[in-house]
């Protein structure tokens, strides 16, 4: 994506924020999961960190299962914009280990898994396996057919900038970011600018012709973008979102 997936916007408010509220309308206690010092927005949500760098979303699932109470657990990833209350409550309500499949394909991000499995998660991760499915498979899980499932576009998130973007304007079609232009001379922004959403780099040329700025996908140097949750973003092929203010400095400004 180029960017972390937590903060892209969704309807207004980071999708994390929207997990985050149907998880809590489901379930007794919302935790995330992120990278030691990785910077998320504001969530009513316990943070836990996973210290194992580079191992996938099984060490994440480790991290998570070891720090929850006893009981059965609903793992989903960050980028679910269109996660339910619904959604989740059906695949807690077997009581079991269980995930969404679709013909031969299971969804292991989208799963109940059993707390007691924090073990067997590192266990296979000490082995060299990092697939969530072979968790699942430890636990026995129940495959749910997705079309039995209410929400069941509830799997669906974002792999890539097109992925994001196509969804976003299926969403708000008229959904336009905000480009705050800094000047050398001021700290504050000089003018703002409303355009249609789309890469940095679209935003950019919307707002100000900025070819200028681009080194082939790269913003040239002596140029600064900031966008929530990224104090320095350089790369021209990441998307911006509806609703989502970026500021512009030029050489020199605060870089």
């Amino acid at each position: 994506m180029g960017r972390d997936k937590a903060w892209l916007p969704w309807r207004g408010r980071p999708v994390l924020e929207h997990v985050v509220e149907q998880l809590a309308a489901a379930v007794d206690e919302v935790l995330v999961v992120s990278a030691p010092g990785q910077t998320l927005p504001e969530i009513p949500a316990r943070r836990v960190e996973d210290h194992q760098e580079g191992l996938g979303p099984l060490a994440g699932l480790a991290a998570g299962l070891a720090a929850c109470k006893p009981g059965l657990s609903f793992v989903t990833a960050s980028d679910a914009p269109f996660l339910s209350a619904a959604f989740i409550g059906a695949l807690l309500a077997p009581g079991t280990a269980a995930a969404p499949a679709d013909g031969e394909r299971v969804h292991p991000l989208s799963g109940a898994y059993p707390v007691e499995a924090a073990k067997a998660a590192q266990d296979l991760l000490d082995q060299g396996r990092r697939r969530p499915l072979d968790l699942l498979e430890y636990s026995r899980f129940k495959a749910l057919p997705l079309s039995s499932l209410p929400d069941a576009q509830a799997i669906a998130g974002f792999n890539t900038p097109s992925e994001y973007l196509a969804a976003a304007r299926a969403d708000t079609p008229d959904g336009v970011a905000r480009v705050a232009l800094v000047s050398p001379e001021r700290s504050t922004p000089e003018r703002t600018r409303e355009v249609a959403m789309g890469s940095l780099a679209e935003v950019l040329e919307a707002a100000q012709g900025a070819t200028r700025w681009a080194e082939g996908e790269r913003l040239a140097p002596g140029h600064r973008v900031a966008l929530p949750g990224h104090a320095d973003m350089r790369d021209l092929r990441v998307p911006i979102g509806a609703g989502e203010e970026i500021r512009v400095f030029e050489a020199g400004k605060n870089a």
